[in-house]
This record gives structure tokens, C-alpha cells and sequence, in this order.
């Protein structure tokens, strides 16, 4: 006696594509993303301040995610384009420093600002936790 044989069905498997259109949104949404926030960044540059010429000035290797302190000719201190008052300034850093480590600065202080006022940021920045502070100049 021979036993039946059991027929194995074939089971069909649909094909796996790869879906193109939503790993395009992504793209996009980031895109976007860093060209508004670049632009963000940039503005807070942009204030009327005249840096001092510098022969020995160079761009730091990375530019971005660093906060940047503002100082005019008159030692008005800015976080970013917004006026404060050193201790202002001070209770901002050590937040963000505590929030979002390291703690980098861009200072840009206008070629007639006070050198105290300069001493004064540098001494906030210390305190902060700061670990890199780069001064804005223009190279000769």
C-alpha cells in the first residue's frame, strides 16, 4: 500500500517595491529645513557692526551651530540681533550650554567697541562652559 502523497501548494508572493515618493517628501522636508535655518543664522550676522581688520584672520573649520554674541561700537551687547544686558547674556549661555552641549561662540564686536566690554563677553563665555569662542574680522 502506498501512501497518498501530499500536494504542496504554491503560495504567490507579490513583489516588494521600493516606494520612491515618500523618501522624495523626506528629502524635500529637508531641504527646506536647513535652507531656512541657514538663512536664520545668517541674519543674525547681518547686524551694522564694522569688525576690525585682522592679517592673520581665517574662517573657523565649521561655521554653523554656534551661537552668535553681537557687540557695537557703544559695548551694547546682543544675542544674535536681540539687546541684553550681561547678565541676560550670561543666564542664556549657561542654559544653553546646559540644553544643547558644547557651548561655541561667534562674537563679533564692532572695531570700536571697548576692549573691557570684549574682556567682559569673554569672561561670560568662560563662565557659561564655552569651549571655543572664534572673533569676527575682516582679513586684510
Amino acid at each position: 500500500m502506498s501512501v497518498p502523497r501530499r500536494r504542496m501548494r504554491r503560495v504567490h508572493h507579490d513583489e516588494v517595491g521600493l516606494q520612491i515618493a515618500p523618501m522624495i517628501d523626506v528629502t524635500l522636508l529637508l531641504l527646506f529645513f536647513f535652507m531656512l535655518a541657514g538663512k536664520i543664522t545668517k541674519g543674525e550676522k547681518l547686524m551694522d557692526i564694522k569688525v576690525p581688520l585682522a592679517s592673520t584672520g581665517k574662517a573657523p573649520m565649521d561655521e554653523g551651530d554656534r551661537d552668535v554674541v553681537n557687540i557695537d561700537a557703544s559695548g551694547q551687547l546682543f544675542s544674535g540681533s536681540r539687546a541684553v544686558t550681561s547678565k541676560e547674556l550670561t543666564t542664556h549661555l549657561k542654559q544653553r550650554f546646559k540644553d544643547f552641549p558644547p557651548l561655541k561662540l561667534y562674537i563679533r564686536a564692532d572695531a570700536g567697541t571697548p576692549g573691557k566690554k570684549i574682556k567682559e563677553v569673554m569672561a561670560i563665555a568662560s563662565e557659561a562652559g564655552a569651549i571655543e569662542v572664534v572673533f569676527g574680522v575682516i582679513q586684510k
